[in-house]
């Protein structure tokens, strides 16, 4: 293992139960049809893919000028990042460092706010390379994400290790020909199958030098 690349909603922090809350709140406030449960098949995707299937539902509605709302909306809501980060995060870090391996940050999230994440968790200068998802053509579940840390790492993907929580992150991952581990959250139920290795909490993960090994839950 060269690489240990991060995905950010609900692996650094415990993001996507508060986003979902939000959002649903706001749909309902605005009249937006929505079917929450259709929309966690989304997870993990860029705005473009979710607000495709919003729009399908609300053909009647203006699309593009309502998702300029909810943007703004976005930029008011106020969230606690340090209180839903995952402090084992730094830990893993710390291990990367210490045998060499570098880091990333890849998600789906627009730049502007996974710098504001990174800054509220103190996160600054931890990881060698972020990518943001928006920055490029096609969504997770296709690779293209993790295709691009791995080239700009100078890494082979199959040198790479990438957590993830969902299905079209995990479907992303292996796509790009690397090892995936999947952080499994039963409030989603994400379909993690395809992950190489699952786990309920980072802090079964170890990093050495040989790689990364995983504990069992019950010897935490």
């Amino acid at each position: 293992m060269q690489a240990f690349i991060f995905d950010m909603d609900s692996v650094i922090i415990d993001s996507e139960k508060v986003y979902e809350q939000a959002d649903q709140k706001w749909f309902a406030e605005n009249g937006i049809q929505t079917d929450r449960i259709a929309l966690r098949q989304c997870l993990g995707c860029t705005d473009d893919v979710n607000w495709g299937m919003i729009a399908k539902w609300n053909p009647d509605r203006d699309i593009p000028e309502i998702y300029r709302q909810y943007r703004e909306f976005c930029k008011e809501i106020r969230v606690n990042y340090r209180q839903i980060y995952r402090p084992y995060v730094q830990t893993l870090i710390d291990q990367c460092h210490q045998y060499g391996i570098q880091t990333a940050l890849a998600s789906s999230s627009p730049m502007d706010n996974i710098l504001t994440v990174i800054r509220d968790c103190g996160l600054e200068n931890q990881f060698d390379l972020i990518v943001s998802g928006r920055d490029l053509p096609q969504s997770k579940p296709d690779p293209a994400i993790f295709l691009q840390c791995a080239k700009q790492l100078g890494i082979v993907p199959a040198a790479c290790v990438v957590i993830e929580d969902s299905y079209n992150g995990v479907t992303a991952g292996k796509r790009a020909g690397m090892t995936v581990i999947g952080l499994d959250d039963p409030y989603f139920g994400q379909d993690l199958s395809e992950a190489d290795v699952r786990v309920e909490v980072l802090e079964q993960i170890e990093i050495t030098a040989q790689g990364f090994g995983i504990k069992a839950r019950a010897a935490l």
